[in-house]
């Protein structure tokens, strides 16, 4: 059956799959079960929501509220937020009870936990066991690394998103397990790569895509277990390595013929529908070693998902996105979650069970409406109550929501339950059971969440959905007061981190860092002539879409699922097709 989206008027279909994963989640409360209806919205703009909750670039000097110590926060001074540093964050110098209150039930849900989100004090960056890492956000366990964003065990790397278990590593996206690699994308266990996408378990490589198992490769598309090719064309090693020498030492103007030359190549050769590897029943783009996964987006030893987005090791969960590095299990609707368990609607919570409506909690089990809490059971709106007076209130507050409960065990239809029931008195006028945070709720202006990266809007869009913005002022190089860097790495002198650059796409100014400099000597890569941020938005572009389109297979005509949407220049097989051709 259809629905249409409340928010982009699009429609989009309920799966007899759908309406069971949400009688499967559906909490019991004081012996009511409460059944989760189908959304008003579709996935995309749920998605689009939980990311518009995610702040991850934007990095302001302000001073913690608790110590008055200079810091670097996700929140800009001008916020009225109290934000307190990692460390005092943690402490016991605070009790987040203190800021308990009793539910209203003259008001609605949203504006109640949104006066308790604006009460309690924040942590600056959402970081934790991290080693001279400071400047990172949404990071876990990393040791000497700068500017990682939702990243996971990494050491010794620069500039990257969504990179987990890699080592001196500098300016990629989506990069698991890699080691000494520059400008990869959705890539998987590489070593000694520059410039590739969609590769896996490549080494000693340049300028490559969807190539896997390669060596010694420079400007090639679509190859499987191949050494010692250059634009496809195979050549012995002692050819090789005549024509290698060219690219030892890379400039930018040689990164642009290479880019060119493989843009050209690959208009001639087909591409897959989808980068699907070692999964079993899985639709999305970049799936590794998943099974019963649809609508998956760079996920990895995860089972039975829907709807998921830089996720591993998930179980049984919808329209999750950013669970790394331990996954979720029979999850729903979050962001920025990890290790939670029969939890929904949440942001930036981690660990723990039977977690609702709730910001910023870690290591709690059976709250409702929390921000900021530790180690705590049984609260609701920071406030502490017995499991008896817990499971009463809970009840109330999700009838209040528009919840409709039925005694545990009863029988009823589960298309009845999950909010198709024509009846008005199953259809709230203003539900809120089952929905995630309105967008004014959010602590950030559109345009410094990363939903502005994926669903890119005007000013007067994030205005029209409830959203606020922030006019920025961006720091500019003055006209002669900035470096060129020269175009061959072995010229750039150590003085060069103590120089202005200007970005030559943004004009903003930028700087080199010492342990920055060092990988580029180390890789032979030239000084970049673009900042940090419109690198990262320029690999943006190079990740395929994050939505499946229908289109048919240009060889044998087979309808597949795709990130190639029709229309697009490129030639698109099936996976059966595709590997016929490729091996």
């Amino acid at each position: 059956m259809e629905k249409m989206c409340k928010q982009c008027g699009e429609k989009f279909e309920v799966t007899d799959e759908d309406l069971k994963f949400l009688e499967k989640i559906s909490p019991v409360f004081d012996g009511r079960k409460f059944s989760i209806p189908v959304s008003d919205f579709c996935h995309d703009c749920k998605h689009q929501r939980h990311l518009s909750f995610r702040n991850e670039r934007k990095l302001y000097a302000r001073k913690c509220d608790l110590t008055d110590k200079q810091i670097i926060s996700t929140y800009s001074p001008d916020k009225a937020f109290k934000v307190y540093d990692q460390e005092a964050w943690w402490s016991d110098k605070w009790d987040e009870l203190k800021y308990g209150r009793d539910f209203d039930f003259s008001k609605t849900f949203a504006e109640q936990f949104k006066a308790l989100y604006r009460d309690v004090p924040h942590m600056s960056l959402y970081t934790t066991n991290c080693e001279n890492s400071y400047y990172t956000n949404y990071a876990l366990e990393q040791k000497n690394c700068y500017l990682m964003f939702g990243a996971a065990k990494n050491e010794d790397c620069m500039y990257g998103k969504f990179v987990s278990f890699s080592k001196d590593c500098v300016d990629n996206l989506t990069l698991y397990a890699g080691e000494l690699c520059y400008q990869g994308i959705a890539s998987d266990m590489c070593y000694a790569c520059k410039f590739f996408v969609n590769c896996r378990n490549c080494s000693d490589s340049i300028m490559i895509e969807d190539c896997q198992s390669c060596r010694n490769c420079i400007g090639c598309f679509g190859l499987r277990a191949k050494e010692f090719c250059v634009f496809n064309k195979q050549y012995s090693q002692e050819e090789y390595a005549e024509i290698k020498k060219e690219y030892e030492y890379l400039t930018n103007e040689k990164i642009e013929v290479l880019r060119g030359k493989l843009e050209e190549l690959k208009k001639t050769l087909p591409h897959v529908s989808s980068h699907i590897f070692g999964s079993e029943n899985c639709t999305g783009e970049s799936v590794y070693n998943c099974k019963n996964c649809t609508n998956s987006f760079d996920s990895k030893n995860s089972e039975d998902c829907d709807h998921v987005y830089f996720t591993p090791n998930s179980f049984g969960s919808r329209d999750i996105t950013f669970c790394s590095p331990d996954g979720v299990r029979s999850c729903y609707s979050m962001c920025s979650t990890v290790g939670l368990e029969m939890s929904m609607m949440l942001f930036y919570a981690w660990y723990g069970s039977n977690v609702y409506y709730s910001m910023e909690c870690h290591h709690c089990h059976n709250i409702f409406g929390c921000v900021g809490l530790r180690n705590k059971k049984y609260c609701v709106f920071n406030k502490q109550y017995s499991k008896e007076e817990y499971e009463v209130l809970v009840s109330k507050i999700i009838q209040h929501m528009g919840g409709i409960g039925r005694a545990h065990g009863a029988s009823a239809q589960v298309k009845a339950e999950s909010g198709f029931a024509s009846s008005s008195e199953t259809e709230p006028k203003n539900r809120e059971w089952g929905e995630f945070f309105p967008y004014d709720v959010s602590a950030f202006a559109y345009n410094e969440t990363i939903a502005h990266e994926y669903y890119p809007l005007s000013k007067d869009q994030a205005l029209k959905l409830g959203c606020a913005w922030r006019d920025e002022k961006i720091e500019m190089a003055s006209e002669g007061d900035y470096f060129v860097p020269p175009a061959d790495i072995r010229e750039v002198g150590d003085d060069i981190c103590e120089k202005i650059l200007k970005c030559e796409v943004t004009g903003k100014a930028y700087k080199v860092i010492p342990s920055e400099l060092k990988f580029y000597k180390k890789m032979k890569l030239p000084i970049p002539r673009i900042c940090p941020d419109q690198r990262h938005f320029d690999r943006l572009k190079f990740h395929n879409y994050y939505r499946l389109c229908d289109r048919k297979c240009a060889k044998c005509g087979k309808d597949v699922k795709s990130v190639y949407a029709p229309g697009r220049p490129e030639i698109v097989y099936c996976e059966d097709c595709y590997l016929k051709e490729v091996y």
